[in-house]
């Protein structure tokens, strides 16, 4: 219990630092987002590159990629058939991204990193892989169509490839498969150049648990179709996910021990945080699924500290 409350308090101080800087009006929504910038464009980069470069990584783990892709694709299609069946209240666009996203760049690499250590980060990004391909290349894409009618790959995958956390795990995947890292590594410039690395993206974790602190503004909203998704995206993610890692187990054998706590730790993280920004022109859709994401952040950290006791 006191190993737990040690890892657990700096959490909840660093995110109650964030809430006070927003209650107490210390810092602007513009200062904000320019820490968030930081987070997206340098620190969180740099901690994914370090951390793919330094791990060893089997050609086997392409399943998990592609199984996590396939359980995004099933979420997807329950959201789907949620927008069809019960229009009232699922009758979003943005529905099935609600059911198959997840925030594991902010989010879940904050909490998993300072909860169970950045040396064992490569197993949450090798599962959140999986899910980027989904977001870039199916979530993202039906949204543009809805909007505006027309869809362009070629402006999709040059967007993907522009990703600051894609150009980190890809960056960090070379130099680990090409034995460039031990070479880097043996250099003066080499070694300071990844001192650095190092130095910022230590900057990443409690710049996001800040921001995150700060965010958690709770509103009123629709409450019952808030709770329908809440529940529905909660029931839908453990079954689904349940059986898509007994089949990464099957297929894969033993892996590592932490790893089905990596994969539940993905499992409980909340929907994607562009939902309510990508949503144009309907104010009352963009606050609620807002609130539903800061509802659903909460009860995200409630399971990692069940996910912790287990």
């Amino acid at each position: 219990m006191i190993i737990l409350l040690g890892k657990l308090i700096p959490v909840l101080l660093m995110m109650l630092i964030g809430w006070v800087l927003r209650k107490k009006s210390m810092l602007s929504l513009e200062v904000m987002t320019g820490l968030k910038t930081i987070v997206v464009y340098v620190a969180l980069p740099f901690i994914l590159f370090l951390s793919f470069a330094q791990t060893t990584l089997e050609p086997s783990y392409i399943v998990v990629v592609i199984l996590v892709f396939v359980m995004c694709g099933i979420l997807y299609s329950a959201g789907i058939l949620l927008r069809r069946r019960m229009p009232n209240y699922f009758g979003s666009i943005f529905t099935p991204w609600f059911m198959a996203g997840f925030e594991f760049g902010m989010i879940g690499i904050a909490l998993f990193t300072a909860l169970w250590g950045v040396d064992n980060l490569p197993l949450l990004m090798l599962i959140g892989l999986g899910h980027e391909f989904f977001a870039w290349f199916v979530c993202i894409p039906y949204i543009q169509y809805k909007n505006s009618g027309t869809f362009n790959l070629l402006d999709t995958v040059k967007n993907f490839l522009k990703t600051p956390a894609i150009i980190g795990i890809f960056g960090g995947l070379i130099i680990n498969f090409t034995g460039f890292y031990s070479v880097v590594e043996s250099l003066f410039w080499g070694e300071a150049l990844l001192s650095a690395m190092k130095s910022l993206s230590n900057m990443a974790v409690p710049l996001i648990l800040i921001i995150v602190g700060y965010s958690l503004v709770l509103e009123k909203a629709n409450t019952k179709k808030m709770v329908m998704h809440i529940l529905s995206r909660f029931a839908l993610v453990l079954s689904v996910g349940t059986v898509i890692l007994m089949l990464i187990r099957l297929l894969l054998g033993p892996i590592d021990p932490l790893f089905d706590v990596a994969f539940y730790a993905f499992l409980i993280l909340p929907p994607s945080y562009l939902i309510p920004v990508l949503v144009k022109n309907d104010e009352e859709e963009r606050r609620f699924f807002s609130q539903t994401v800061v509802y659903y952040t909460l009860l995200s950290f409630c399971g990692f500290v069940i996910l912790m006791l287990v």
